[in-house]
């Protein structure tokens, strides 16, 4: 494989793109995150390469594309450490395959009668035609024909294929007009990710991708940080769900395991201290409670009592197995890049018997932002969220429920917004602002203004 970087600006992030066939970096060289680098790999004729080019970052993203789902699913196990959101877009595990990939006789249709011309037709349908096909042309990959033949030869044969694949994916992206990979092809594969169907051609807006899964956690630890004085007389939808917490953490299964000489207890995004001071009592004189957050200063203090200053989804890597007797978050992580993986990482590092307690918000929250601006997190429903409980952890109960909070008008909407650090959407290459634009809210027939939240709570145990 080759690599090249498409935006490189010291960051200890990194979105690494997995180009699809016939590929190189030139179509990709506009990418942008704010927070992150970009590089792009391609040239699947070998799946070898030197990683060191990696090892400035921390935390690293993979969108692949096509063919270069693949790649990335047989590669990424030697960065695996490092590696939180994983999105495969029109791509699957299967590339060669009649109901689960590209049909074998279109392939090797396209291997035989490979020239300029037929790679010209090739283009013209990854992109559907059109102004992205125009687009396109101008930022035209470089690659010889007779290596793109080789490279497709690599993958007719089937002694390069893993039966099981270990990668985890967060999300498959399916375009409805993809006359690459066929739509219903990919969702036969793809049953137990998390899928996201969005219209267009094979070659989709990969900067709109990256804007919607990939979290920019330098803009959303700003906001919070300047949010924390503001937080708790405005985010009264996540104060409810702190009460609704602190029932649960206080059942006699749960209080029973935490109250014992020794317990463990850890928070993540311990806030202004709203369930930190619920775990300190809960925990009392026996047992330890460590608080993360990636802003604000410690909630509690005292005997047995820590915090740190860090960003959970990365330090939670460095916990030894078996070290909490209860995980605890309240309305953090969605700002995380893969809650698949957060939950992994709790099964791992909670003793037996141990428990997650979790609130969250679910896909639909804040459906009136998203509507106008066509802007949101990328949420999981229901039903999603138990799709990716991990092996070893049973559910023990969930809820989902809608709150909807009434303004005066859509200044209204917007202080509110911005006093929760809810303003911490993202920014995007286009530059629109999605909490600024809520000021071009509409309001309601009886002229009130709304926003619908949809907390999540869930407890799970690990057997």
């Amino acid at each position: 494989m080759k690599h090249e970087f498409v935006s490189r600006t010291g960051a200890r992030r990194l979105i690494l793109v997995y180009a699809g066939w016939a590929m190189d970096a030139v179509p990709f060289r506009n990418l942008r995150r704010p927070g992150y680098d970009v590089a792009v790999l391609w040239d699947y004729r070998d799946f070898s390469i030197d990683w060191s080019f990696l090892s400035p970052y921390n935390e690293i993203c993979i969108v692949a594309w096509s063919l270069g789902v693949y790649a990335a699913s047989v590669t990424c196990k030697s960065f695996a450490g490092r590696t939180t959101c994983r999105i495969a877009v029109n791509g699957t595990l299967s590339p060669v395959d009649r109901s689960r990939g590209i049909p074998p006789a279109v392939f090797a249709g396209t291997a035989e009668g490979l020239n300029e011309r037929q790679l010209y037709k090739f283009y013209r349908r990854v992109c559907g035609g059109g102004e992205i096909f125009r687009i396109f042309l101008e930022n035209k990959p470089q690659r010889d024909v007779n290596e793109l033949v080789d490279e497709l030869h690599v993958f007719l044969d089937d002694n390069i294929f893993v039966p099981q694949q270990e990668t985890k994916w967060d999300y498959a992206v399916i375009s409805s007009e993809d006359a690459i990979f066929p739509p219903v092809n990919q969702w036969r594969s793809w049953r137990v990710t998390p899928m996201i169907f969005i219209e267009g051609p094979h070659l989709p807006d990969f900067q709109r991708i990256i804007d919607r899964f990939i979290i920019d956690k330098d803009m959303t630890e700003a906001r919070f940080v300047r949010g924390l004085k503001s937080y708790d007389s405005e985010a009264s939808v996540q104060a409810r769900v702190v009460v609704f917490l602190d029932g649960l953490v206080n059942t006699p299964v749960i209080a029973s395991r935490i109250r014992r000489q020794g317990a463990r207890v850890l928070e993540i995004g311990s806030g202004t201290g709203t369930l930190s001071s619920v775990l300190d009592n809960v925990c009392g004189n026996d047992a330890y409670l460590e608080m993360w957050d990636i802003a604000g200063e410690p909630p509690v203090e005292g005997r047995l009592r820590s915090f740190r200053n860090v960003d959970a989804e990365l330090e939670i890597r460095r916990i030894p197995d078996s070290s909490f007797d209860l995980v605890a978050t309240a309305s953090t992580v969605q700002w995380f890049n893969s809650p698949s993986r957060f939950l992994s990482e709790c099964a791992r590092v909670l003793a037996p018997g141990g428990f997650v307690v979790l609130s969250t918000f679910a896909k639909g929250n804040l459906r009136q932002i998203s509507s106008s601006t066509g802007k949101s997190l990328p949420l999981l429903t229901k039903d999603q969220w138990k799709a990716i409980i991990p092996a070893g952890m049973r559910l023990i109960g969930m809820k989902c429920y809608e709150h909807e909070l009434e303004f005066g008008s859509s200044l209204d909407v917007f202080r509110h917004l911005r006093q929760t650090g809810v303003d911490s959407l993202g920014r995007s290459a286009d530059s629109v602002n999605p909490v600024a634009a809520v000021r071009h809210l509409q309001p309601d027939l009886d002229g009130k203004f709304r926003l619908t939240y949809k907390p999540l709570v869930m407890v799970l145990v690990k057997e």
